[in-house]
């Protein structure tokens, strides 16, 4: 698959899979702009993701959120929340938009890069969550595994399978 040069390039998986830094890392060498789905929910809100989780809930979030989603298109990096891709509608818009990486890591990375998990409200049920998201992980575009990588060696991976450079 080559890159269009108008499609996005969204980054799925779990929290720990480091889509934030290879959002950031891969859109200096596409020269994209990231778009990063949670910090648009909290400008939203006007406060952290773990606040909205806690006086707003879970469903709060995840309404805006899918607000957020089903607009993102054209030409950048989406830094996805972790859930984002499990709505059906999101999915469905995100793999009509361009192409959706899925970065993938295992239980045994992610609890060494998240440590006590601090901010992040769903950490403390990261394997039951990764259990149910798997399969819906793989409807993505691509795969890259990301245990014992850089987030610039990810990044370059990514560019790699779009054809968008090396």
């Amino acid at each position: 698959m080559s890159l269009g040069s108008g499609e996005t390039v969204a980054l799925v998986g779990m929290m720990g899979s480091g889509k934030s830094t290879v959002a950031r890392a891969l859109s200096l060498l596409l020269g994209r702009r990231v778009l990063a789905s949670d910090e648009l929910v909290e400008s939203r809100f006007g406060r952290p993701v773990e606040r909205v989780f806690e006086e707003e809930g879970e469903a709060a979030f995840r309404a805006e959120e899918r607000s957020v989603v089903r607009r993102i298109s054209g030409p950048v990096v989406a830094d996805l929340g972790g859930g984002a891709f499990c709505d059906p509608g999101n999915a469905e818009h995100l793999l009509a938009v361009g192409a959706v990486v899925f970065l993938d890591v295992s239980p045994r990375e992610a609890a060494r890069r998240l440590g006590a998990g601090e901010g992040r409200p769903l950490a403390a049920r990261w394997e039951a969550l990764w259990r149910r998201r798997l399969p819906l992980y793989r409807r993505a575009t691509h795969r890259v595994a990301v245990d014992g990588l850089s987030p610039d060696a990810v990044a370059r991976r990514v560019l790699g399978i779009l054809g968008a450079g090396a």
